[in-house]
């Protein structure tokens, strides 16, 4: 369940197997200073937070949120990360596929510490993945 690593750990909620797979290539192909760990639900992001706090394992350095999953939406798990005062100091990244800018401004309200939209054409997924962890590695301090 928890990367016995002493790199600090993002974890990702990403239910699609597809995203999963292009984020972790692009990940590893960069070989950033920290793990990449997958749950596919809601409840498991609380199970692995749980999980850390009850073996006195760091928590994530960061959360990586896709709105849509199942049966608990994205937008819930981050109102109960946000809620919940042992996880509100962990920055939350929202990812979405919508172009809604009400949904941004909603997750902003709640806490997020950043939305993005997932790219449609699989020819700028690359390049977006890779700035995004280039900013959260090279310019954001992780702790």
């Amino acid at each position: 369940m928890t990367a016995t690593t002493s790199l600090p750990v993002i974890l990702m909620l990403e239910h699609d197997d597809d995203d999963r797979f292009i984020t972790s290539h692009v990940f590893e192909e960069n070989r950033y200073g920290a793990h990449l760990e997958f749950v596919n639900n809601g409840q498991a992001v609380f199970s692995w937070l749980s999980h850390c706090s009850d073996n006195y394992l760091p928590l994530p350095a960061l959360i990586l949120i896709s709105i849509h999953t199942m049966p608990e939406d994205g937008m819930d798990v981050l109102k109960r990360l946000k809620s919940d005062e042992r996880y509100k100091h962990i920055p939350v990244v929202v990812l979405s596929g919508s172009k809604d800018p009400s949904i941004a401004r909603e997750c902003y309200a709640l806490g997020a510490s950043s939305f993005i939209q997932k790219p449609s054409l699989l020819s700028e997924t690359n390049d977006k993945i890779t700035n995004f962890f280039r900013y959260w590695f090279n310019t954001v301090e992780l702790v």
